[in-house]
C-alpha cells in the first residue's frame, strides 16, 4: 500500500536544484554545459524559479480513502496530503505497541536535527514535539502540546490529531469529536496513526499515515507549499521513528528497561516541571522537590532486582540519578544565582549523557 505521489514536491525541488545551478553558474558559467553568460545563467536561475513556484502551487487533488481498515478513516476520511511509512518488526504486538508509546525523540536519528532546521531556534523553547527532550516518548510530549488522543486499540493502532494553518478556537476539553465536526475555513485537519497489521512468522507490519485535510482553497495554497518543503526532511523523520521503534521492540531488554523507566519517571517529571517553570521564570519551590524524588528512586532502583541482559543500563540510571542529587544539593546549598544555574546545567547535561547510555546499554 502506498500513498499517491505528490507531483508538486518533485516540480518543486526541481526547480530549487535548477535555480541553485544558476546561482552558482552566475559565478562562473559553465560553457560546456551551454551556459556560456552571465545572461543565460540568470535565464537557467528564472526557469528554476518559475519551477519551484509551479511546484508549490500545483493543484492538492481531494482524495478519499479506499482502506476502510483504520482508525484513522473515522477522523480524515479524505484528505488532501497523506504519507505512508511501514516497516517490518519481529516482535509480539505487546512489545511494538509499548515501543510506538514509549519511543523518545533521542533514540530517532536526525529528529531533532531535522525539527531544528524546520523550527530553528537559539536559545530553550517551550516543549512541543518540534522541540523535545530527548529522554521523553515523543507520543506524550505531543498529547501535551496541542496534539489529541483520536482514539487507540491497544495492540492495534494509536491515533492522534491537532489543528494547523490558522488560529483554531481553544476548547477547556476538546474531545475526538469536535476534530471530527471541525470544518471552519482557513484551518487544516492532521492526523496521523501508527497501526499494526500480523503479517505471520512472527512478524508484524507496523505503518504510520500521516493525513492533511485543509479546510478551504486558501488553506490548501498556504498548506501546499508548506508540505511540498518539508516533505523529505518529514519523510526522513517518519522512516527514522520506525526504525527506532523497531529497534526499540525488538530489543531484548526492552521488558527491563520499561521497569527501569518507571522507576525513575518521577524524577523525570519533576526535572521537566522545574526546567519548565524555571524557563518560564517561576519554579522556586521546584529544587526540593526534584531532590526529593532522585534521592527516592535511587533508594528504590537500588533495593530493586534487574535482569542481567540490563545490569549496565541499571548502572547508568543510577550514575544519571547521583549527579542529579549532587547538582541540586549544590544549588539548594548556594546563592541560587545566575551562576549557580549554570553550574547545575553543566551537571544535568553530563548527567545526561549518562542517561544515553542507559538506553543504548
Amino acid at each position: 500500500m502506498k500513498a499517491p505521489w505528490d507531483w508538486g514536491v518533485s516540480v518543486l525541488y526541481a526547480g530549487l536544484l535548477v535555480g541553485l545551478a544558476g546561482i552558482v553558474s552566475l559565478a562562473r558559467p559553465p560553457r560546456p554545459f551551454g551556459i556560456e553568460t552571465r545572461r543565460a545563467a540568470a535565464g537557467v536561475f528564472g526557469v528554476g524559479f518559475f519551477l519551484a513556484v509551479a511546484g508549490a502551487l500545483l493543484p492538492a487533488p481531494m482524495r478519499a480513502s479506499r482502506g476502510g481498515r483504520s482508525r484513522l478513516d473515522s477522523f480524515v476520511p479524505a484528505c488532501q496530503f497523506r504519507e505512508l511509512h511501514s516497516i517490518r518488526v519481529h516482535a509480539t504486538p505487546e512489545a511494538i505497541f509499548r515501543a510506538v508509546k514509549s519511543v523518545t525523540a533521542g533514540e530517532i536519528r536526525f529528529f531533532r536535527l531535522l525539527t531544528w532546521i524546520r523550527s530553528p531556534r537559539l536559545s530553550r523553547s517551550r516543549e512541543s514535539i518540534l522541540s523535545p527532550p530527548p529522554e521523553k516518548p515523543i507520543l506524550d510530549v505531543a498529547l501535551r502540546s496541542g496534539f489529541l488522543l483520536l482514539d487507540e486499540v491497544p495492540g492495534k493502532e494509536i491515533v492522534i490529531g491537532t489543528v494547523l494553518c490558522g488560529h483554531p478556537s481553544r476548547l477547556a476539553d476538546p474531545r475526538p469529536r469536535d476534530f471530527v465536526l471541525l470544518s471552519r475555513p482557513g484551518l487544516c485537519k492532521a492526523a496521523m496513526n501508527f497501526r499494526l497489521e500480523p503479517e505471520g512468522a512472527g512478524s508484524i507490519r507496523l505503518t504510520t499515515e500521516t493525513r492533511v485535510l485543509a479546510l478551504g482553497a486558501p488553506a490548501r495554497r498556504q498548506f501546499a507549499a508548506y508540505w511540498r518543503v518539508i516533505y523529505p526532511g518529514s519523510a526522513l523523520i517518519r522512516r527514522m521513528w520506525l526504525e527506532a521503534i523497531r529497534r526499540r521492540a525488538e530489543d531484548p531488554r526492552a521488558a527491563c528497561l520499561e521497569e527501569l523507566e518507571a522507576f525513575t519517571r518521577p524524577v523525570n517529571e519533576a526535572l521537566a516541571s522545574f526546567e519548565a517553570e524555571s524557563a518560564a521564570g517561576a519554579g522556586a519551590h521546584r529544587p526540593e522537590e526534584v531532590l526529593s524524588q532522585a534521592r527516592l528512586v535511587r533508594e528504590n532502583l537500588e533495593a530493586a532486582s534487574t535482569e542481567p541482559v540490563c545490569a549496565a543500563s541499571r548502572r547508568e540510571e543510577l550514575i544519571f540519578i547521583n549527579h542529579v542529587i549532587l547538582g541540586f544539593q549544590a544549588f539548594l546549598d548556594g546563592p541560587r544565582n545566575q551562576h549557580a544555574r549554570g553550574e547545575l546545567d553543566s551537571i544535568l547535561r553530563r548527567a545526561r549523557v549518562h542517561r544515553r547510555r542507559a538506553a543504548e546499554g
